[in-house]
């Protein structure tokens, strides 16, 4: 994702449009900006009384940690045969986590166990 734009260029762009005299569009092309960039800065201004970048989501992290990662492990240990449907209903049986049989794969991936990829 990029970075958010400055600061200083919001409130200078936000400045020039409440000057007046222009329409959000053409203060938008001088500043090099989408006029929905423009507006959603105006309405952010407006709402907070800021200009300030909104923070970002810190994004989904994996449930597969812990005591969790470990009884994975320990089931691999055990089973290196079974496929990643048969870990994950078996992980979510003996821990009540609440995860995907993707998750169960993506955190399999990076301990580097791998697994075979059907029943055949």
């Amino acid at each position: 994702m990029p970075r958010p734009y400055s600061v200083d260029l919001r409130e200078r762009a936000v400045a020039a449009y409440r000057r007046g005299g222009r329409t959000q569009e053409e203060v938008a092309a001088e500043f090099s900006v989408c006029s929905k960039t423009l507006a959603h800065w105006l309405k952010l201004e407006d709402g907070t009384g800021s200009l300030e970048p909104r923070r970002r989501g810190g994004g989904n992290f994996s449930a597969i940690q812990g005591e969790v990662l470990e009884t994975l492990k320990e089931q691999v240990r055990i089973r290196p045969d079974a496929t990643v449907q048969e870990h994950f209903a078996a992980l979510v049986a003996r821990t009540q986590v609440h995860t995907s049989s993707s998750a169960v794969s993506r955190a399999l991936r990076r301990q580097g166990l791998g697994l075979k990829k059907s029943r055949s």
